[in-house]
């Protein structure tokens, strides 16, 4: 209908508005920055000759290799084949944008195997294929990401000397990057673009390079004291990119000994933080070594946590084993460790303020192992770019929390946008002398609607047994929801109407039961562990339509660990 039209243009208007009110004046200023600078011509890239450091300190320990991502001239990446034996197509129109990029960082350099020959001629191809500035593989991140892999072979290598061209191409990318940092995305993409100009800085002689590792170093330094929390976590809330700024932060201190003297405060900060972000990536394994799933994090991206750990080690990094109760509460999670069991809440904000694009609307959501088995799971991530899975795996249905009249958290849109966001609030943390565990919080996502709901949810874990107490407060009759995903292994078995069994295989390994919900039902949902791989698995779906307030139980036991 005609009236449709200007309705959808006001809802879209709405959503930037309320998505824009958050961004910082950096942000603003620097997209307008970029938007001007697209207008202009690419500016100087010409380099005539190239001048490394004369004196280069080697790295104090192997830069950590990728997982095998091309044979012969198939590219596999996000777990999607293509096959370029008839000639790299670097801007292939087929292929997700993010896969593009993937395939621009040239990570599949470092892969064991690759001989120097190889590393050279795929450098070759990417400067031939890739000559116009404008291209997307010129973009800032994927620029970042690449140079970093360059930097670090060249660096392991003692630099190919011989080879001008690939140098110039390097510093002329360099001098791209440093025109468009990315301080309108901020975030991840900053950190990169300055890590990047900051090795760059060391690699790189002459007056020019010099004021990209100065101007590099101080801004490095503020956002590391903004973007790694007190407790250690990145505060984009994503164990995956968490592990991939734990990764660039090790690589800096690996190479540490070319610009430790030029830069000591920068230096002990580093440590201070790596230090404490290795502990955070610890509290937020699971027993099967791999990170929980909150936010947009998935597996096979960054480098796994036990890789990460061995890599600190060896620079002579220490930190102390998880205890029974970890409360990372400037970050929002609460951890448990009990005989076997892992369970981690989410707590805490959807993310930064400011910038929230990985962030999903899993506040008051969990994840439960025991042993090397994950029972109750988060949805993962499957793509940026897919028009149904991307809005899935960031909704609150694809999470273990609740959902009032159909409506999310917080307002997620597009790829990477969020409007009203839900805060958390009224946060406790509380151990009992018999060891019960009793956490609390609530969040005011939902009081946009009518009746201003409040959801609250109390978790009570002790001995194998969880009971989750969910209270709406407000006004009016809503319809409430609540979702339980079971990792892809887990069998539900419904035993009445309020109880069913969980079995792994044969095996029976608990219950879960609930009261004062008029309705439950087995869906399927989909559980995506890693990027293009999506695995159906069983849903809880709890369901009452009542006037409020409401009080809901769930509880859930795991009675024996799993064969």
């Amino acid at each position: 209908m005609k009236w449709q039209r200007p309705l959808h243009l006001l809802t879209a208007v709405g959503k930037y508005g309320r998505s824009l009110r958050y961004l910082r004046p950096s942000q603003l200023s620097g997209l307008a920055w970029n938007r001007v600078l697209r207008t202009l011509p690419p500016g100087p890239s010409a380099v005539r000759k190239v001048r490394l450091r004369a004196v280069l300190e080697p790295p104090l320990q192997p830069f950590l290799a990728t997982p095998r991502s091309v044979d012969g001239m198939v590219v596999t990446l996000l777990n999607h084949s293509v096959d370029y034996s008839a000639g790299i197509h670097w801007n292939d129109p087929r292929q997700t944008k993010l896969w593009r990029y993937c395939l621009h960082y040239m990570a599949c350099l470092r892969q064991e195997g690759m001989t120097p020959a190889a590393q050279r001629k795929w450098m070759h191809a990417w400067v031939a294929g890739n000559p116009h500035p404008r291209s997307e593989g010129w973009e800032p991140f994927p620029t970042s990401q690449r140079l970093t892999n360059w930097f670090k072979i060249w660096w392991a290598a003692g630099f190919l000397k011989d080879d001008e061209p690939l140098l110039a191409s390097a510093y002329a990318q360099t001098r791209h990057l440093r025109r468009f940092v990315e301080r309108h995305i901020d975030v991840n993409h900053l950190f990169e673009n300055l890590k990047t100009l900051f090795w760059a800085g060391c690699m790189f002689a002459g007056a020019e390079a010099e004021a990209w590792r100065s101007w590099a170093a101080l801004h490095l330094a503020r956002e590391l004291r903004v973007q790694v929390l007190s407790d250690g976590g990145h505060y984009e809330r994503s164990p995956m990119y968490h592990s991939l700024v734990l990764e660039g932060c090790l690589d800096l201190l690996n190479i540490r000994l070319a610009w430790a003297k030029q830069h000591p405060d920068l230096a002990d900060l580093l440590v201070s933080k790596v230090e404490a972000m290795l502990v955070w990536l610890d509290r937020m394994t699971h027993p099967d070594g791999e990170i929980a799933l909150f936010n947009d994090a998935a597996f096979k991206i960054a480098p796994a946590p036990g890789v990460l750990f061995d890599y600190g080690q060896r620079l002579g990094f220490h930190w102390p084993s998880s205890s029974r109760l970890s409360h990372l509460q400037e970050s929002g999670y609460v951890v448990i460790r009990d005989n076997g069991h892992y369970l981690v809440m989410d707590i805490g904000p959807i993310g930064p303020e400011h910038q929230p694009g990985h962030g999903h609307c899993d506040l008051l959501s969990f994840e439960w192992s025991i042993g090397v088995q994950r029972i109750v799971c988060d949805s993962g991530v499957y793509a940026y770019q897919d028009p149904v899975m991307r809005p899935y795996v960031r909704s609150t249905a694809a999470h273990n929390t609740l959902r009032i009249d159909g409506e999310d958290q917080s307002e997620i849109w597009k790829e990477f946008r969020v409007a009203r966001r839900a805060h958390p609030q009224k946060i406790s943390v509380e151990t009992a002398p018999d060891g019960t565990v009793h956490v609390a919080a609530s969040h005011d996502g939902y009081r946009r609607l009518p009746g201003r709901p409040i959801h609250r949810r109390g978790f009570t874990y002790h001995g194998g047994r969880l009971s989750l107490r969910d209270h709406v407060t407000g006004s009016g009759v809503h319809d409430i929801e609540a979702f339980i995903h079971f990792h892809p292994e887990i069998a539900v078995q419904n035993l009445s109407r309020t109880m069913y069994n969980l079995a792994l295989g044969e095996s029976k390994i608990g219950q879960i039961a609930f009261e004062n919900w008029q309705e439950a039902q087995l869906v399927q949902g989909w559980h995506c562990p890693e990027f293009g791989r999506r695995e159906p698995n069983t849903v809880l779906k709890l369901m009452s339509r009542v006037q409020l307030p409401f009080h809901g139980q769930i509880d859930i036991k795991l009675d024996r660990w799993p064969a």
